[in-house]
């Protein structure tokens, strides 16, 4: 079971560490989960369902752009779409994604489980639903490449009769750039893909929604429950849970992977000039849009850098701080789940978004996995999870 230790507040005063990952390590040969000597696994590879024309510049967030039927679980349905999108700054784009639902028809619309999944890469080949069968509950794609794809507790959702939904955000599968870590675009990705679920005959997905997300997704889940109302005002949004959630909060540049995909990603949405990397650094960037994010780090290991010299320019630092989370007030209530063992996302950075959401008056819990890590803390709160979502749909009080 969870421990929930009464909040802290000097939390307050904790320095935010970085949401990339292993931030202590000096050296991409020393990242948890990323083996220099395996066996590579290979990327996925694009097919023609992921090319998008131009048909999508007059249509609503949520159309459908196109489908097709992908294996699914015993008793349900599934599809693969591509759907009409919105970026931070309302610019419309082609995202892909699945939708999973039930087979039949309910006695009332379903509910609906938007899932954000966590960090991938940033190129195009790294999108989840690229996967030969996406619809499945969450799987490591191998020891030595710490990628996933699928749905945290699939088969449960299905059984309870919601239709879930997995977008891969823009720029994975479709075209486009990554925007990783864009909070308010991950965000809308989510909320759309929600929308275009409503547009399936089949799915009978309703206006009831829950969030989910982990990692790169749980900030996605945190930023869904500050659009939302703005944004998809349609959904009654009835919570947001977060397992090990990122955020931008003092974040540095350390040579990992997810530094070059985060460099690309902001050069893109905000226009960050490349100040202070290197012509090495400025290769790695490149890579960061060509492979998934193992790639990425298996080209780091060609070079001896420095990589990046000196510090983030101003508008570097400007977005990071757009993306810090929790603060705007979440429409719906948040439930964080964090291992206290995790050395991927240290749980000092829940620590610190905490009085944020406290100024904010968001409804909040937070629960403590002791001796569980960044990834084991997922099965490790299944029950909880499920059970808390659960309660949300069904407008049962929080304890």
């Amino acid at each position: 079971m969870p421990r929930r230790p009464r909040y802290d507040r000097a939390a307050a005063h904790w320095l935010a560490i970085a949401v990339l990952a292993c931030m202590g390590a000096t050296s991409a040969r020393a990242i948890q989960g990323f083996d220099p000597n395996a066996k590579p696994v290979p990327d996925f590879e694009l097919t023609p369902f992921y090319d998008a024309g131009l048909d999508f510049a007059d249509k609503a967030p949520g159309t459908i752009l196109k489908s097709e039927r992908i294996a699914a679980p015993a008793g349900a349905n599934a599809w693969r779409i591509m759907y009409v999108s919105r970026t931070w700054d309302d610019r419309l784009v082609p995202v892909t994604g699945i939708v999973v639902a039930p087979e039949g028809r309910p006695d009332s619309p379903r509910p609906i489980l938007s899932w954000l999944h966590g960090t991938t890469g940033g190129a195009r080949v790294a999108a989840p639903s690229l996967a030969p069968n996406p619809a499945q509950d969450l799987v490591q794609r191998s020891e030595s490449a710490p990628i996933d794809y699928g749905v945290p507790y699939l088969p449960d959702f299905l059984a309870r009769g919601y239709v879930v939904v997995a977008t891969d955000y823009y720029g994975l599968g479709g075209p486009g750039v990554h925007q990783y870590m864009v909070g308010s675009t991950a965000a809308r990705n989510g909320l759309d893909i929600a929308r275009a679920a409503r547009r399936l005959a089949d799915a009978h997905a309703g206006a009831n929604l829950v969030t989910f997300g982990w990692s790169q997704g749980g900030h996605a889940a945190l930023f869904t429950g500050e659009e939302q109302a703005t944004y998809a005002p349609e959904f009654r949004h009835r919570g947001v849970v977060a397992i090990a959630p990122g955020s931008t909060a003092g974040v540095r540049f350390i040579n990992i992977p997810h530094a070059y995909v985060l460099m690309r990603g902001y050069q893109a949405a905000y226009y960050v000039p490349l100040d202070g990397f290197t012509d090495e650094g400025r290769k790695l960037i490149d890579v960061a849009g060509e492979v998934s994010i193992v790639g990425v780090y298996r080209a780091s290991l060609q070079y001896p850098g420095p990589f990046f010299v000196g510090d983030w320019n101003p508008a570097m630092k400007a977005a990071l701080a757009l993306n810090v989370p929790c603060n705007r007030r979440s429409a719906a209530p948040i439930l964080v789940v964090h291992g206290a063992a995790d050395d991927v996302q240290p749980a000092a950075s829940t620590r610190e978004m905490l009085p944020r959401a406290e100024r904010n008056g968001d409804t909040i819990d937070v629960s403590w996995y002791p001796g569980e890590g960044h990834r084991s803390v997922i099965a490790a709160a299944r029950a909880e999870i499920l059970r808390w979502c659960a309660d949300r749909i069904e407008g049962r009080h929080r304890p």
